[in-house]
C-alpha cells in the first residue's frame, strides 16, 4: 500500500522515539522515519522530501529550535510543517517558539501519543490543502520557427509544475492559436516565415479579447533596429536571449506573471456619481470634448501583497 504521508522525528532520547514511532507507524496513512538529534535532522531532510517534522528541543550538536531555522534560510525547505514539542512546556520555550515562527507547539506531559497522532494528521492536510490551492498553472505559448530553440524553452518551462507550454513553429500559427485558445503569456521570437514577432504582437492588440495577453518578444542579439522598432510598438516585454540564460528568462518570465496575476481592470461607469469629478482631476479639457458616452478604464494593480492592501493605478489609454 502506498504510504501518503512522510513523517520525521527528531529526538535524541531513544524511548521517546519509539513511544512515537510505534504510535504514528500504527496509521496507515503515515510513513516514520525518525533522527537521532537536530543535526542528523537536518542532513534527512536534505536528502529526502517528508510531509512534517516532528522535533524536541533539547539535543546535542543541534536543538529544535536551531533545526528549525536553519530550514527556514533554506527556501526549498522553509514549507514544511514543523511541530515542536516539549514534556513540560516550558513558558520561555513557549515564547522561543513564538518569536521564532513556529506554530504547532505540543507539550507531551498533558497530550496522548494517540492526541498527536491526530494532531499530525490535521496539520498535514491542512497544509496540503492550502498547498493545492496556492499552486496556480499559467499557460505559455512558445512562438519560434526554431525547433531547437523552442525546445530549449519547452523543456526549461515544464521543469515548474505552474507551467503549461504550447508551441507554435511562427507568428501566423501563433495568431491561429492565440485566438482560438487561452494563454497567460506568449514568449515569441521575431523573425519568422509567414509573419513575424513584430507582426504578431500588432494583430494580437487589434483582438479586444486578447490585447491584454503579456507578449514577451526575445532576440538572439537585440540588435538596436530591433529594440527601436519593439519601443514604438509599445512592446512591454524585450529580453535578448545572448545576454540572459533560459534559467534567467524563466525567472524574469514568472516575475511578469506575477505582476499580471496582481492587476486588475475597473470600469468607471459614466452615470456614476464620481465620473465626472475623476475626469476632471485626471483628463485635460480636449480629451474630456471628446469621450462622448465611453466609460473610463482603470487599470489597478496591487503593489504590496500585506495587510493593509495598497494599490496604485494606471489609466488605460482613452484615445483606443
Amino acid at each position: 500500500m502506498e504510504t501518503k504521508y512522510k513523517v520525521l522525528i527528531v529526538e535524541d532520547d531513544p524511548l521517546i522515539r519509539q513511544i512515537y514511532t510505534e504510535r504514528l507507524s500504527a496509521d496507515q496513512d503515515i510513513d516514520v522515519f525518525t533522527a537521532e538529534d537536530g543535526l542528523d535532522g537536518l542532513n534527512k531532510i536534505k536528502e529526502q522530501k517528508y510531509n512534517l517534522i516532528f522535533s524536541g528541543i533539547q539535543m546535542p550538536n543541534k536543538t529544535g529550535f536551531e533545526l528549525f531555522q536553519d530550514l527556514q534560510n533554506d527556501v526549498e525547505l522553509s514549507n514544511i510543517p514543523f511541530v515542536i514539542f516539549s514534556h513540560l512546556g516550558r513558558v520561555e520555550d513557549i515564547q522561543t517558539a513564538k518569536e521564532l515562527g513556529i506554530d504547532n507547539f505540543i507539550i507531551r506531559g498533558s497530550t496522548t501519543p494517540d492526541e498527536v497522532a491526530m494532531t499530525i494528521k490535521h496539520i498535514i492536510s491542512k497544509h496540503n490543502m492550502f498547498e493545492s490551492l496556492a499552486i496556480k498553472q499559467y499557460k505559455i505559448l512558445i512562438v519560434e520557427d526554431n525547433s531547437e530553440i523552442r525546445a530549449t524553452y519547452r523543456d526549461r518551462f515544464v521543469q515548474s509544475p505552474q507551467i503549461i507550454v504550447e508551441e507554435a513553429i511562427d507568428g501566423l500559427d501563433g495568431l491561429n492559436k492565440i485566438k482560438t485558445n487561452k494563454y497567460d503569456l506568449v514568449f515569441s521570437g521575431i523573425y519568422m516565415p509567414n509573419q513575424t514577432g513584430f507582426e504578431l504582437f500588432q494583430e494580437v492588440q487589434n483582438l479586444v479579447d486578447k490585447k491584454d495577453i503579456p507578449i514577451v518578444l526575445f532576440s538572439h542579439w537585440g540588435r538596436p533596429e530591433d529594440i527601436e522598432r519593439a519601443k514604438e510598438l509599445g512592446v512591454k516585454y524585450f529580453i535578448i536571449r545572448g545576454q540572459n540564460t533560459p534559467n534567467d528568462i524563466f525567472n524574469q518570465i514568472l516575475s511578469i506573471l506575477s505582476v499580471n496575476d496582481q492587476m486588475y481592470k475597473l470600469v468607471i461607469k459614466k452615470d456614476s456619481l464620481d465620473y465626472s469629478k475623476f475626469v476632471a482631476r485626471f483628463y485635460p479639457n480636449y480629451i474630456i470634448e471628446n469621450l462622448d458616452n465611453d466609460d473610463i478604464s482603470v487599470r489597478v494593480i496591487l503593489s504590496e501583497n500585506s495587510k493593509p492592501f495598497k494599490f496604485f493605478i494606471e489609466l488605460d489609454d482613452i484615445n483606443k
